[in-house]
C-alpha cells in the first residue's frame, strides 16, 4: 500500500483524538487503525468525519467482512 498523504495522517490523528484513542466498535485501546467510512477509492475525502476510528483486530474483521459498516454520504 502506498503512504498515506500528510491529509490522511492528519485525518486520522484527529479521528483518533475526537474518539480519545479508542476504538469505536471495542472500546479497545491497543493498535488504533483509522479506517475510511466511505472509501477513498469511491470518492471518500480524507477529514476526520469520515474516519472510523478502529483496533486492527476490528479493522482486519472490517476488511474480511465479518463487521459490516454502515456507509453514508456525509458530504452536503
Amino acid at each position: 500500500m502506498a503512504a498515506r498523504s500528510s491529509e490522511h495522517r492528519k485525518a486520522i490523528a484527529l479521528a483518533k483524538i475526537r474518539e480519545g484513542y479508542g476504538c469505536e466498535l471495542c472500546s479497545s485501546k491497543l493498535d488504533i487503525h483509522g479506517h475510511h467510512i466511505l472509501d477513498y477509492s469511491f470518492g471518500g475525502e480524507a477529514t476526520p468525519e469520515n474516519i472510523l476510528v478502529v483496533c486492527k483486530v476490528c479493522h482486519d474483521k472490517v476488511h474480511a467482512g465479518e463487521i459490516t459498516v454502515d456507509t453514508y454520504d456525509y458530504r452536503k
